[in-house]
């Protein structure tokens, strides 16, 4: 079974591949869909003994769980990062100027052209982490992990959850959830308060 190899927007959304703290040699990784028909599959395929390459390497499955996304207002991580480029397909990382603005308007872009409403997510406040090094069919892209505060309908932040954020999701881009943790603006912090962050922070690169 191959993943991590289609273009374009899908019917899902790949996380990067985790290590299980505490037990050496286990990893895990998440799908994402609104698609009944490909839980489905997905649950097919992904049973246990199944091999799954991903890039060079290859695993086994031994165990799959299945459950519903928790979606409010809140703070979402990235479980793989950002993939957005300008109109000249060059990369756009936290550094780039206007990279909030562009980020929340690509957000609501993906639900206008994906669902046909407008969308009204809000970006609150963007904490860069990580921009990680990857190849796509030979060309290098900077790629942006985040911590994300976001406010809008559920339905909205559903679509996010469930089908990624920004391009090739179905490459291992953009999958986002919810900080169970952080659940609620009026928990975390005032919306007046903040301002998009858009300054200038390490960047932590590297090819993985």
């Amino acid at each position: 079974m191959i993943l991590h190899d289609a273009p374009g927007r899908s019917a899902y959304v790949l996380s990067e591949i985790h290590g299980v703290r505490g037990k050496k040699g286990e990893f895990w990784f998440r799908v994402g869909t609104s698609s009944e028909a490909v839980g489905r599959l997905v649950g097919k395929a992904l049973t246990p003994s199944t091999g799954v390459t991903v890039g060079p390497t290859s695993f086994q499955v031994t165990g799959l769980a299945i459950e519903e996304p928790v979606v409010r207002p809140g703070e979402f991580v990235t479980l793989s990062p950002i993939l957005l480029r300008d109109e000249n397909g060059k990369s756009l990382v936290h550094d780039s100027e206007g990279y909030g603005e562009r980020l929340e308007e690509a957000m609501n872009r993906q639900i206008m052209n994906n669902t046909g409403r407008k969308g009204k997510i809000k970006l609150i406040h963007f904490e860069p982490q990580a921009v990680r090094k990857r190849k796509i069919r030979g060309r290098t892209f900077l790629a942006q992990k985040a911590r994300l505060l976001l406010d809008g309908p559920e339905e909205d932040l559903t679509f996010l959850v469930e089908h990624g954020i920004g391009r090739s999701p179905a490459m291992g881009f953009g999958m986002v959830v919810l900080n169970k943790k952080r659940v609620g603006l009026h928990n975390i912090i005032r919306a007046d308060d903040v301002q998009l962050d858009n300054g200038n922070h390490n960047n932590e690169g590297g090819e993985e």
